[in-house]
């Protein structure tokens, strides 16, 4: 680009309003004037002759094409002023919109700090409802439903205490969190209806889920590494591509539940029931299972290498059944394999 041209350039955009409000002013004046002008120059060239003939109504013909052409063309105009509005309003629209979600979120958010648990869970429905409005928003909104995922799953985990007796060395977790504000974050991103955060990776790995109740619900792509489940239900429940390595499971409600391409190795398993559950593409590798039963599942294409079946291990109706606990640790993925 020349020097001159840059000058150019330069000025333009120094002068980018002024020019802009001129243009918007007296846009229908040029227009009008410029084919009147137009119009006076062509009869001048005898386009009324060229276009009508040599006739005493050429010129009243000619006149009517050119009111007519410039009526077109304000109608035009004004059409696409009026876009230029609409879309100008529209971009405002979105900017006030964004910015009320902003004041929303923030607020929201900050209910989560609080002490009191009515304030909390207000907290989580109005981050839930948020994500729930920009999941089918534009695209520069959509961002707040992975950021309200994050958040949510961050606070079950910093809530999630580590207390070690100092006597013998031994560890447990805990929450520190009533069980009923776990319960109300496991709910909002597992069990509603649009599934706004099915399709995100969520971590909710060294987290502790004591007397929770995900009956029916849908949970895909979790890390649930290292998590306590304690005392709960997840009947009729859908586990799709779920890690649930070196797991703690006690005393948990599986029944007719559904695992798909879920990982369990290296977790101790006891006083659980997967009964009617169907099953698979999932490795229990190294897991420890005592007084579980799988009654009535649907087992395909499973792998319990290295498995310990310590106590009352059911696999009554299933492939399984009948064959010794060698046999299972070691010819699992051969005998359940579709």
């Amino acid at each position: 680009m020349s020097k001159r041209a840059k000058t150019f350039s330069a000025l333009l955009e120094t002068n980018k309003k002024a020019i802009s409000k001129f243009y918007y002013k007296y846009i229908f004046l040029i227009i009008i004037f410029g084919t009147i002008l137009l119009g006076i120059i062509f009869y001048k060239l005898d386009a009324h002759i060229m276009l009508f003939g040599d006739t005493t109504a050429a010129l009243g013909e000619y006149v009517r094409t050119v009111a007519t052409v410039l009526g077109g063309a304000l109608v035009l105009l004004g059409l696409w002023i009026n876009n230029r509005r609409v879309a100008e309003q529209t971009r405002q629209n979105n900017i006030n919109e964004r910015g009320q979600i902003n004041t929303r979120f923030k607020d929201a958010a900050t209910l989560l700090g609080s002490d009191s648990v009515s304030s909390i869970l207000s907290g989580i429905y109005a981050l839930h409802q948020i994500a729930l409005e920009t999941s089918i928003g534009d695209k520069g909104q959509r961002g707040y439903v992975n950021i309200i995922q994050d958040i949510l799953c961050a606070y079950v985990r910093e809530n999630t205490d580590t207390i070690q007796n100092e006597e013998n060395g031994k560890a447990w977790r805990i929450n520190k969190k009533p069980t009923i504000v776990i319960q109300t974050i496991v709910k909002v991103l597992f069990k509603n209806d649009k599934q706004v955060y099915s399709n995100l990776m969520t971590d909710l790995s060294d987290c502790v889920f004591e007397g929770i109740n995900l009956d029916e619900a849908h949970i895909a792509n979790v890390d649930f590494s290292r998590t306590k489940f304690i005392k709960s239900s997840f009947k009729k429940t859908a586990f799709i591509a779920c890690y649930l390595e070196d797991a703690f499971i006690d005393d948990v409600d599986f029944t007719d539940s559904s695992f798909e391409k879920t990982v369990f190795d290296l977790s101790h398993i006891k006083n659980t029931s997967f009964a009617k559950c169907r099953i698979i593409q999932s490795d229990f590798w190294d897991v420890v299972f005592n007084k579980v039963s799988f009654k009535d599942a649907v087992l395909d294409n499973l792998d319990f290498k290295d498995v310990v079946l310590e106590e009352d291990v059911y696999f009554e109706n299933t492939k399984l059944e009948g064959y010794s606990p060698e046999e299972i640790k070691t010819k699992s993925s051969i005998i359940t394999k579709s």
